[in-house]
């Protein structure tokens, strides 16, 4: 049974495979990193930008509790500046500028820790966020692999663009040269049916080469459409 892969063309199919499972938990990483990395602003920046994830949570959020605790933050910060810019050495304005800003460092970095804690809806915009950005980047290395398998012909055998069934490290976004491939590469990295993919061999042993998609619909008898959406993944030459 064979499930749409998305992000595909045409939603062509492909036998199930476990891969997406690992975007939430790529998501939740993603989210504890930001996480921690709000709630250490206070204590590294010794309390004086103890304020800014508050504000970063006032801009997204556009509420107004949100508003007034960046505007408490902010003042304390304000407070701690001004009195450690008025004090002296050693002085009690000094010792107060020092209380309030170790108070400040760990009340904003707990406070931030909190705010900013993974939800369900979070890791499911970072997991998203990052599949898109995963595709877009396949799509483009795609796009660079062909350049350079119609200028430069002999490099791109040598590299095995368009072949995943043999061992190679350069990476060509998922290409599928539809010439040389053997019918099961059809099946699993096209996610066409055993039986249009038989029909694609039989075609090719007969034609020779397939030179573009319009042949392989022709001569194979595939449905236009369904060729139209696998373009992008078919290298022919």
């Amino acid at each position: 049974m064979t499930t749409p892969v998305a992000g595909r063309p045409g939603g062509a199919a492909l036998p199930p495979a476990p891969a997406p499972e690992g975007q939430p938990h790529r998501g939740r990483g993603s989210a504890r990193l930001r996480q921690l990395a709000w709630a250490s602003v206070p204590i590294w920046s010794f309390s004086l930008l103890a304020f800014a994830p508050f504000l970063r949570l006032a801009l997204t959020r556009r509420r107004a509790r949100d508003w007034l605790v960046f505007a408490c933050y902010l003042a304390a910060s304000t407070t701690v500046l001004v009195l450690v810019s008025a004090s002296g050495p050693s002085d009690a304005v000094a010792a107060t500028a020092g209380t309030m800003a170790l108070v400040l460092m760990s009340a904003g970095a707990v406070h931030a820790f909190f705010a900013f804690r993974p939800t369900p809806e979070a890791i499911g915009s970072l997991a998203s966020d990052e599949a898109l950005a995963t595709a877009r980047e396949r799509m483009h290395r795609r796009r660079q692999a062909r350049e350079l398998a119609e200028h430069n012909p002999v490099l791109a055998r040598d590299l095995k663009i368009g072949r995943p069934d043999v061992p190679h490290d350069y990476d060509d976004g998922g290409l599928v040269a539809v010439n040389q491939v053997p019918g099961d590469v059809l099946v699993s990295c096209l996610g066409l049916t055993p039986a249009e993919s038989a029909a694609v061999v039989a075609a090719r042993d007969q034609l020779g080469t397939f030179s573009s998609p319009e042949e392989l619909s022709v001569y194979a008898q595939l449905p236009a459409d369904r060729v139209d959406a696998l373009r992008d993944w078919m290298l022919f030459g």
